[in-house]
């Protein structure tokens, strides 16, 4: 008998061939067979008439180990067709955790997480692997395979010093990275934009990726710039796989800055020639032309090296402020400013660590310094001081040309670059960007269907079979027998995004059932509070 009969789907099996209409039938966690007009026994049947029937969404960019232990039903994400998340990105994870550098790392993590005291105070996990085990065993909507981040590490050895690491500092961070390898973590990221991963040479990163390749892991690196030194990045990373032999993802590939438009034509040339040269470069995206950050990125680096607890201190001096404010308003050769070309009403406080500015949420920096009654530049600093430098923020700095250009591309991979969040309780809070509920449905409906810029077939590949190769995950990311039941069944003609940048909190439409590892997680499109999923290992 099976435990789920999916009746008269278009099927839609993620290696990129045309839609074909069959039955899908599931035994335990596994798809047992694929055939027209199943007529086994089942205790339960969806009938998929006139839907899409194709793989779970594999999310490769993600940052939900940030709030799965908040709430494991992963709602803004499953309820978009997502199965499983690779978590650990841009260099931040929750651990390993070093005692002696604790507070380093909680001023780290503010760049992509807001803690409260108490959630700090049982921050005491000594490896990721050891984190994403307790995600496991509260449980989970989605399966979770994760990466260790750089940054992490670096602050567990160094903390913030602007240096490269000793021969024995070298050697502990080589060590943490291998006690996470040995327990099946899928690789490490770089947040190379931030502090202290900044500081990182590109004979550190060789030789932690040299590592990483004798495990079959990946190096995800969200590189130093995306803007001005966009190209001489994709070069560094380049230059990593060749020196190193490691598989290469760059993260939430994009040009940002009016500037820099158009420059994604020459970085995908770039990528290609590595390709032809034997190397595994690849590329992730997300559907939108604002990325999310924190507001500490538009203060000089000299004001923010020393960690934002340091930046802190600086910026309430009133010498130190007003030198920072003359470097932000003049054009630079020696940091990257996000401002350059740009607009205040292109930068929107996502959100804040406490109720006192509360009413920012929302609203851009030329709003708020306009109620503040001061300049863009001192509301930003005023910002950071009261708010002890937890400040998200959303910059608008992207063109639409670039986006399709990309889209467009065969070898990209869509990602959300977000959490799953919830429209109710603690994770309801703040403007947080759309792509955290709508990344999956706005591609399939807005980029699909509406603008014709990539076949659906392409699109759902781009979504599933190529991530799991990306990551060598075992029998997942195709509609195949034998395979592990992640199904995603949705509406080609209805599904769309809802959620925008003011009312980010929305589902989209068209999604019906996902299924987990053969467990309907959502039925009828709405979520049933099974938790099946697992934590994948290597």
């Amino acid at each position: 008998m099976l435990d789920l009969l999916i009746k008269n789907g278009q099927i839609i099996d993620g290696s990129g061939r045309k839609a074909f209409v069959s039955d899908i039938g599931i035994k335990g966690d596994r798809i047992y067979i694929i055939s027209p007009r199943i007529n086994l026994e089942t205790r339960e049947c969806i009938d998929a008439r006139g839907y899409v029937v194709c793989p779970g969404f594999i999310d490769i960019h993600s940052h939900s180990d940030f709030t799965l232990l908040q709430n494991p039903n992963g709602e803004s994400k499953v309820r978009q067709g997502i199965t499983t998340e690779v978590v650990g990105n841009c260099g931040f994870t929750a651990a390993p955790v070093n005692p002696a550098h604790f507070d380093d790392l909680m001023y780290y993590l503010v760049n992509t997480v807001i803690l409260s005291d108490d959630r700090k105070k049982s921050w005491k996990w000594s490896t990721q692997a050891d984190f994403v085990e307790q995600i496991g065993e509260k449980g989970s909507a989605m399966n979770i395979a994760s990466l260790v981040g750089h940054g992490t590490i670096r602050i567990a050895v160094m903390g913030f010093e602007k240096r490269d690491p000793s021969a024995g500092e070298l050697q502990k961070m080589l060590h943490m990275l291998q006690a996470e390898m040995d327990r099946g973590l899928f690789g490490m990221s770089t947040g190379l934009a931030y502090e202290p991963g900044s500081f990182a040479t590109t004979r550190e990163l060789v030789e932690m990726s040299r590592l990483i390749k004798d495990f079959g892991g990946i190096y995800a690196t969200h590189m130093k710039s995306e803007g001005k030194y966009l190209l001489e990045c994709i070069s560094q990373a380049i230059e990593i796989a060749r020196m190193s032999g490691v598989s290469v993802e760059i993260s939430h590939f994009k040009a940002e800055g009016p500037g820099n438009w158009g420059k994604v034509v020459e970085g995908l040339k770039l990528i290609d020639e590595a390709r032809k040269d034997g190397l595994e470069v690849g590329f992730d995206q997300y559907p939108y032309t604002a990325f999310g950050s924190g507001l500490l990125d538009l203060v000089p680096p000299w004001v923010r090296q020393q960690g934002p607890g340091k930046m802190i201190e600086l910026l309430q001096n009133q010498d130190h402020r007003a030198r920072a404010i003359h470097d932000m308003m003049e054009p630079s050769d020696i940091w990257e400013n996000p401002m350059e070309g740009n607009t205040w009403d292109k930068v929107v406080i996502a959100s804040v660590g406490t109720d006192k500015n509360k009413n920012c949420e929302g609203k851009d920096i030329g709003q708020i310094s306009q109620e503040m009654g001061c300049s863009p530049y001192e509301t930003i600093m005023r910002l950071l001081v009261e708010e002890r430098a937890s400040v998200k923020m959303i910059l608008f700095g992207m063109c639409e040309q670039d986006l399709e250009t990309v889209m467009k591309h065969p070898n990209t991979i869509f990602c959300t670059d977000g959490r799953a969040v919830a429209p109710y309780g603690e994770l309801a809070r703040g403007k947080i960007h759309p792509r955290y509920y709508g990344t999956y449905p706005r591609i399939l409906g807005r980029y699909v269907r509406q603008k014709n810029i990539i076949p659906l077939e392409e699109a759902i590949k781009k979504m599933t079979y190529l991530p799991a190769q990306k990551l060598k995950l075992k029998d997942r990311g195709l509609i195949q027998k034998g395979y592990f039941a992640d199904i995603t069944i949705f509406d080609r003609n209805e599904i769309i995004d809802l959620a925008t940048f003011r009312e980010p909190h929305r589902y989209p439409l068209g999604i019906k059932h996902v299924i987990v590892n053969g467990k309907l997680v959502v039925s009828g499109g709405e979520h049933t509070g099974k938790l099946p999923g697992r934590i994948l290992r290597r």
